[in-house]
């Protein structure tokens, strides 16, 4: 029980507190010692320095009233009032150096103070007695003047003289006697701060040896082994919850440490649980997620099918109506005869047509599953795809004093759906004649290359910027410096789309004006070339 009491935490506290009011108090008391020697002594020093003051200042008074004894002596008028201020001066001073010295007697011991009452007492009843005689002389003196009698002043200087031999003495054997209580006071003080210099010293050293005896026992473990927890509760806040402390001893702060150790392995035990199910619930939400994007990725088909639909649904049919009004309009202008109207209404017959089966296509478009074009592929001259799309665009270009150009046609080949290739052709033919000025030409063209066949389509117009030439082929994309109503940003995007399912590539290159070089755009289809079957084993 006894061993377990000094091991705890307690008691080391308690040990450590008790040491400390120890040392306070023993040096509250070796202070109020010191002190107090130093009192008695300063005390001491003071009392002799007012005494000396007190004798210092009776000689001056009494040097006063002789000097006023024979003022009086030698004047006319012999009053003797003029000799009660400077002794009254000489009485009080006396009678302060008494109450001085009874001081001094009442703040030494029994013995000392008889000495010093017997010593002082002597000289200063001495010193009255003398200077009390003088008194009466120099008084009876100036009476004696006043009655006639001659040589007053003579007789005051022999009392003087007669005084001076007799209270001088007393007063040098008095002031000496003080100075030697002062030096004695002094020579105290000095031994005492010699005394007390090397105490002082071995005190300061004793105590910082305590302190640090008791700082290596009791303040040094237990500060570091408080560290250690802090350190560990600070791993604890940044995710370390394996953390665990040496349990040393069986005090208060082993017990602490037991705790420490067990809660943060309830904490790791309760981390591992919660690693665990945010590892379920992570796999949860990436499995969900997946099925929200696989059905966001099916809605934007969707929705991208959809908008396609209207967008291409609107783009297919405004050229075949376009022509057809301007048709009817150019026809009901003027006073048209038999054959005009029959004309106009062979182009619009042929314009229904094939509106009609632009709208049986996309409606086909549109019943597909995937959004797809089913397109009907058979071999085909590009040269007569490019003869039709620019009969077709031939009356816009017309009214815009645009002229279509078409002589460098080479029969090449393709093997495309006929009826979508002239719709992307004649798109981009009426681009052009939108781009163009009036007066200026568009040239159509059909050659052979390396990688294929290629039908050309190149204008004079205004040019694409260079900032604007990457996106001309997305969708709704118009340009900044597309005018209002010039189109709704979708026929080359379609075109592209087309020609990719034929096999092909559609390119586009084109150039703004600038000093030494012509507007222009230059837009290019290049499709596979058809290869001719040859019959294998055939004679001639």
């Amino acid at each position: 029980m006894w061993r377990h009491s000094l091991r705890s935490l307690r008691f080391r506290l308690a040990v450590l507190v008790a040491a400390v009011v120890l040392t306070t108090g023993a040096a509250a008391a070796a202070l109020v010692w010191t002190l107090a020697l130093a009192d008695d002594h300063v005390s001491e020093l003071s009392s002799a320095q007012r005494r000396l003051e007190d004798l210092s200042a009776i000689s001056s008074r009494v040097g006063d009233y002789a000097l006023a004894a024979l003022q009086t002596t030698q004047s006319r008028e012999l009053q003797t009032d003029r000799l009660s201020l400077p002794r009254k001066r000489v009485q009080e001073t006396m009678a302060r150096f008494s109450q001085n010295v009874a001081g001094e007697v009442s703040r030494r011991g029994e013995r000392d103070g008889a000495i010093i009452a017997a010593s002082r007492g002597r000289m200063l009843a001495h010193m009255k007695a003398s200077f009390d005689v003088l008194d009466r002389q120099v008084m009876q003196l100036i009476r004696d003047a006043r009655e006639g009698q001659p040589q007053a002043a003579d007789s005051v200087r022999i009392a003087l003289d007669m005084f001076a031999g007799s209270f001088g003495p007393s007063l040098s054997q008095a002031i000496e006697g003080e100075r030697v209580a002062a030096r004695d006071a002094e020579a105290a003080m000095a031994q005492l701060r010699a005394r007390l210099a090397p105490i002082a010293t071995l005190a300061v050293v004793a105590a910082a040896l305590l302190a640090f005896l008791l700082y290596r026992a009791v303040a040094s473990p237990l500060l570091l082994r408080l560290s250690e927890v802090a350190a560990a509760a600070a791993d604890i806040a940044r995710g370390r919850t394996d953390i665990r402390l040496a349990v040393r001893g069986h005090d208060e702060l082993s017990l602490l440490t037991t705790r420490f150790n067990r809660m943060a392995l309830h904490l790791s035990r309760r981390e591992a649980r919660l690693l665990s199910a945010q590892s379920r619930l992570q796999e949860i939400v990436d499995a969900r997620t997946a099925e929200l994007r696989r059905a966001n990725e099916r809605l934007s088909d969707t929705d991208r099918a959809r908008r396609r639909f209207f967008t291409d649904v609107s783009h297919e049919l405004r050229t075949p109506l376009t022509v057809i009004l301007g048709e009817a309009d150019v026809t009901l202008r003027g006073k048209p005869d038999r054959e005009d109207l029959a004309a106009a209404l062979a182009t619009i017959r042929v314009r229904a047509r094939r509106l009609h089966r632009r709208v049986e296509d996309l409606l086909r478009v549109a019943r597909s599953e995937n959004g797809q074009l089913d397109l009907e592929f058979e071999p085909m001259s590009l040269a007569e795809i490019a003869s039709q799309a620019r009969e077709g665009v031939a009356p816009a270009a017309k009214a815009r004093q645009i002229e279509i150009v078409a002589d460098a046609l080479a029969d090449e080949m393709v093997e495309a759906d006929a009826e979508w290739m002239r719709q992307v052709v004649e798109g981009l033919i009426s681009n052009a004649v939108r781009h163009s000025s009036p007066g200026s030409e568009i040239r159509l063209s059909v050659a052979s290359g390396p990688q294929g066949a290629t039908l050309s389509v190149d204008d004079d117009g205004e040019g694409i910027p260079a900032a604007d030439l990457p996106h001309v082929f997305e969708r709704f994309y118009r340009g900044g410096g597309e005018k209002e109503g010039s189109g709704f940003g979708i026929g080359l995007a379609l075109a592209r789309w087309i020609v990719e399912r034929h096999g092909g590539r559609i390119a586009i290159d084109s150039r703004t004006a600038a000093p030494g070089r012509r507007s222009g755009t230059t837009v290019s289809i290049i499709l596979p070339s058809l290869t001719p079957r040859v019959a294998i084993g055939a004679g001639s």
